[in-house]
């Protein structure tokens, strides 16, 4: 089955950002981005552009640049997320070894436990929700660059 995705351009402010004419505009990428999240694994997308102010613009080009610019910002953002789990990670195992290694003070053996459970638990929560979001998003901008994309 196919996704089509309809956009009605009556101004080329509606298309492209505000100082730079050769990007579209990242109000109209999260648009179709979220137009895209129904689609079914399976379904192809088709973008239609109904160029109502007959802007002279290579339309499939600068979509095509825009999901794939903002898939490699996805991707950085996911290997960002990825190194501050594991600093996470390694910050509070050794927090976490060091109130194991305390004996004669309960007060900073619990100091250091509890800090050493708060990044751990920072860590999960990066894994969670944050990286599902962006795994989820990442599929959507590889659907959006195999689409077809129409102007009429």
């Amino acid at each position: 089955m196919e996704k089509v995705i309809n956009i009605d351009i009556n101004e080329e402010s509606d298309m492209v950002e505000k100082y730079d004419n050769s990007k579209i505009s990242q109000e109209l990428l999260e648009y179709i981005i979220e137009k895209a999240k129904f689609t079914k694994k399976y379904d192809k997308i088709k973008i239609v552009i109904n160029n109502n102010c007959q802007i002279k613009l290579n339309f499939p080009k600068m979509f095509y640049n825009a999901f794939e610019e903002e898939y490699k910002n996805n991707v950085q953002d996911h290997l960002r997320n990825n190194i501050l789990q594991l600093v996470l990670l390694f910050l509070g195992i050794i927090f976490i070894f060091i109130s194991f290694q305390i004996k004669n003070n309960e007060i900073w053996k619990e100091i250091f436990l509890i800090g050493g459970w708060v990044p751990i638990w920072e860590m999960v929560d990066l894994e969670l929700f944050t990286d599902v979001r962006g795994k989820r998003r990442s599929k959507i901008l590889l659907k959006l660059i195999d689409s077809e994309i129409v102007e009429s």
